[in-house]
């Protein structure tokens, strides 16, 4: 494999890629954004997206020209096939810890941007409901009553 920096206009998009993206390159633009370009294209040695598609997508729309991709020329057709289904549906498979992830998120500044960060519950006092009230940490999202 190899890694080189590779125009935009010099990359293919897969022609049958099964993903659909679209809805997510404003999110992955707004991390490249915060957070730069980190994690390269992957192409074949035609230049053929092999993972990447939706970071190709949000590089363009942030007005890029070029990026960094890894080069796979050793893979056979039925590799660069298995490899692009594996490369997006394995993330499907992973969930997550949501107190590590509420702990992760707690101090973090998204710069307006909405995570998906648990609102606090914060008692109804206009309500006259004497019950008990459901709270929510906002560092580790712990639910409680008070």
């Amino acid at each position: 494999m190899e890694y080189v920096r590779k125009k935009l206009s010099e990359l293919k998009s897969y022609e049958n890629n099964p993903r659909i993206n679209d809805e997510a390159v404003d999110d992955v633009a707004e991390s490249i954004r915060q957070c730069s370009y980190i994690a390269p294209i992957i192409i074949d040695e035609d230049g053929v997206i092999l993972a990447g598609h939706t970071r190709y997508k949000a590089l363009k729309k942030l007005g890029y020209h070029e990026c960094e991709v890894v080069i796979a020329s050793d893979l056979t057709e039925a590799q660069k096939k298995k490899y692009r289904l594996y490369d997006n549906k394995t993330a499907e498979f992973a969930s997550w810890d949501q107190r590590k992830l509420s702990t992760e998120l707690c101090d973090v500044d998204f710069q307006g941007y909405d995570f998906g960060q648990p609102e606090t519950a914060l008692p109804d006092e206009e309500s006259g409901d004497s019950g008990p009230k459901v709270m929510t940490c906002p560092c580790c999202g712990e639910v409680f009553e008070v």
